[in-house]
């Protein structure tokens, strides 16, 4: 390999690695957001479900749920934003952290269902 194909892999693995999130995983990113209070939401109904997140409280309203979100999430992603800190690499990381939050949401929802209580 010469030299200036060597310069030439690394750029291109530059930009690999420093490609940005799609419209499509944006997308996914904020639906995640949403089906995390929205799944969080049914299951909080339920007598034998609590919130463990430590800002919210044992029993959060949706509009705190979402106030919580977008206090957290817009300066940090902000800062990311502006300073090239967000790949397509970490937005596929997060939307899988965020998928898997919500699959536990739905599970602890499934079981509240058949063995707890609805509240009033």
């Amino acid at each position: 390999m010469t030299e200036s194909q060597s310069r030439e892999n690394q750029n291109q693995l530059q930009f690999t690695l420093s490609e940005q999130p799609s419209p499509l995983q944006w997308s996914v990113f904020i639906t995640l957001q949403l089906l995390d209070v929205y799944t969080s939401y049914k299951g909080l109904k339920y007598d034998c479900v609590e919130e463990k997140g430590p800002l919210m409280g044992s029993n959060p309203t949706v509009g705190r749920m979402l106030t919580t979100k977008i206090a957290i999430l817009t300066p940090a992603l902000s800062y990311d934003l502006n300073n090239g800190g967000i790949t397509s690499i970490m937005m596929s990381d997060m939307n899988v952290f965020m998928a898997a939050i919500v699959a536990h949401n739905h599970t602890i929802y499934n079981k509240a269902k058949e063995n707890c209580r609805k509240t009033p």
